[in-house]
């Protein structure tokens, strides 16, 4: 027979006293102390150790039913609690509760204003931005062609083969592919919006002293185009052809001033002879002069060509093509910026257009939340079942109470898979372990044992436990039960008993038969008609009974209850007094459980 069991162990240790009540009636009366204290017989045998707790039945899975309504509010219409839901309950959708929606209603129609204001803002950005785009591309463009214009006036001025060289010594697109390659840069640029982020960066990593950059990547010097214009080339333009006209001219002039002087020489030398008239020699000689002042006229203007007129309209041209450079760099600048404004713009909008669609969605869902139906089959409990009794009083669950946000309103446990939550004492934790078999007994059926095993132990201990006993150290510990039984309820009262361990062969006598003094541990043994106080060794024990390794014998008997402790006589054995005389304070301390393991080395 296992020894351990809480009414068994009882009953033995009754029988026990009544027992040694009645050796001490027979005995001999050779000293009254020792007959006035019951004792019991030293065992060995089988002894089982356990941890006895007392806990309640709860279900392992509970579905609560909360309430997912921002605001308080109130409770229209409820189930009866103990109702239980079936499967054609679920098919039909019966309603377990109802919540007052008025407010809600209120609420979701001031904010679908809001909302179609929102929606026309977001559809107005997007729109925005795609004419954003497509005004930087017709100006991008604009701007391209400006200077693909600017670019081909210099190539007739100048033919294509000297433009090509300026332009190369200048820095510059010497030619048509070489711009439209550079324009098809700067126009992917245009249509990139900027990232915010991507700014912030930039101006943290630029240096604070350091200079403004240049808009355009260009050359500025002063170009002596001088050089230029004596070059020949296959495609020569406006300006070679000018000074072939120029040069013409001169060398026209220049062959009417030869013919002019000979005639004007011929008519002097036919005058003196007589030849021709005075006047005739003054005409002639007024056409000389007259063809070389145009001499003159024709060498001026060709040097003022080549001097100043040529370096001008070279100087001019050049410019207008940098400045077409830089317009479309410009551009280019000015549709980032604009069409990072667009995007933010947009990002706002479609921004605030989300958030305005979920609050939507949420206020939506909070309606239909409004009305709750019945999702699974169970059994209905007002309240949350792992929430202490003081909250579910401070929170009642009826008709017309008021339900806050995320409350727990309903719930329903999985009756399929049951267990009991117990509080183990910090004395006993240490036995306690995972995996460890258990016999549980409901009081509301009394003489059924069932089988369960530890599946959950608390590493800290419970701080709601110690808010009024600062003292009190109990660990959470959760029992499943094994099997499924239909009788079983959540809530009700519930004993276990975790086996800890199973020891075939022992000493062992009643927890109350042994003193601990200064972490060693002693018994009060009936030798003769006195009690001796002899120091043992223990090891194991349970509520009841304690494991001796060393000490004690088999069948010896000791005190059942610790008699005060007297003067130790002349043989060295102990004598010991009744344990009703004396002050209190000279009195034996009984061991308890929680003693012997803080004994226990």
């Amino acid at each position: 027979m296992k020894k351990g069991k809480t009414i068994k162990g009882l009953v033995a240790v009754t029988t026990i006293v009544a027992l040694g009540g009645t050796g001490w009636w027979l005995m001999p009366r050779a000293s009254d102390e020792a007959h006035q204290v019951p004792t019991f017989a030293v065992q060995r045998g089988p002894l089982e150790i356990n941890v006895l707790q007392g806990g309640e039945i709860r279900a392992l899975q509970n579905t609560e039913v909360k309430s997912e309504i921002e605001v308080p509010t109130k409770i229209l219409s409820l189930i009866p609690e103990g109702y239980l839901i079936t499967e054609e309950d679920v098919k039909e959708g019966k309603v377990l509760i109802e919540l007052d929606s008025t407010d809600l209603k209120t609420k979701i129609q001031s904010h679908e204003i809001e909302f179609q204001t929102t929606v026309s803002a977001y559809i107005d950005a997007d729109e925005g931005r795609e004419i954003q785009k497509s005004e930087n591309q017709s100006l991008v463009r604009d701007a391209r062609q400006e200077g693909i214009f600017e670019l081909m006036d210099f190539e007739k001025y100048l033919g294509r083969e000297v433009t090509s060289s300026i332009l190369a010594a200048a820095g510059m697109p010497r030619n048509v592919e070489e711009f439209e390659k550079h324009a098809a840069v700067l126009e992917t640029q245009a249509n990139t919006p900027v990232a915010a982020d991507a700014v912030r960066t930039k101006m943290d990593d630029k240096p604070k002293d350091s200079p403004p950059k240049t808009a355009a990547a260009t050359r500025s010097e002063h170009i002596d185009f001088s050089p230029f214009l004596d070059q020949r080339a296959d495609s020569d333009g406006d300006a070679q052809q000018k000074l072939r006209q120029l040069e013409d001219e001169l060398l026209l002039r220049k062959s009417e001033l030869a013919v002019a002087r000979q005639k004007a020489e011929a008519s002097k030398r036919l005058a003196g002879k007589n030849y021709i008239t005075q006047a005739q020699l003054e005409n002639d000689q007024l056409t000389l002069e007259k063809v070389g002042l145009a001499v003159k006229t024709a060498e001026t203007q060709l040097a003022l060509f080549k001097k100043y007129e040529f370096n001008k309209q070279c100087s001019t041209l050049v410019a207008g093509y940098r400045e077409a450079l830089n317009k479309l760099q410009r551009t280019i600048r000015a549709n980032r910026s604009r069409m990072a404004q667009s995007e933010t713009r947009f990002t706002t909008a479609k921004r605030r257009y989300e958030m305005e669609l979920t609050q939507r969605e949420d206020l939506e869902h909070q309606l239909k939340a409004c009305v709750i139906k019945a999702a699974q089959p169970g059994l209905v409990a007002y309240g949350d079942l792992n929430a202490s009794s003081n909250y579910n009083y401070n929170y009642p669950i009826e008709e017309g109470a008021s339900v806050r946000f995320r409350q727990t309103m309903l719930t329903i446990p999985d009756m399929s898979q049951m267990g009991v939550k117990v509080n183990v004492h910090e004395s006993q934790i240490k036995k306690v372990r995972i995996g460890q078999p258990v016999k549980v007994r409901v009081d509301a059926e009394p003489g059924k044992e069932l089988d369960g095993r530890v599946a959950e132990l608390a590493v800290l201990p419970d701080s709601s436990s110690s808010r009024f006993s600062p003292n009190l150290k109990v660990y959470p510990c959760t029992i499943h039960i094994n099997g499924y039984h239909p009788w079983m309820k959540p809530g009700m009262n519930a004993k276990v008993e975790i086996i800890v361990d199973q020891l075939a062969n022992v000493l062992y006598v009643p927890v109350q038969s042994v003193e601990v003094e200064q972490d060693k541990h002693y018994c009060y043994i009936n030798s003769g008609g006195k009690l001796e106080r002899r120091e043992i060794s223990t090891g194991l024990f349970n509520d009841e009974f304690i494991e001796v390794r060393d000490g004690l014998n088999g069948g010896e008997m000791v005190a059942l209850t610790l008699p005060k402790k007297s003067e130790i006589d002349a043989n060295g054995a102990g004598k010991a007094a009744p344990a009703g005389d004396g002050p209190p304070a000279a009195r034996p301390k009984a061991a308890k459980a929680k003693d012997i393991a803080s004994a226990q080395p």
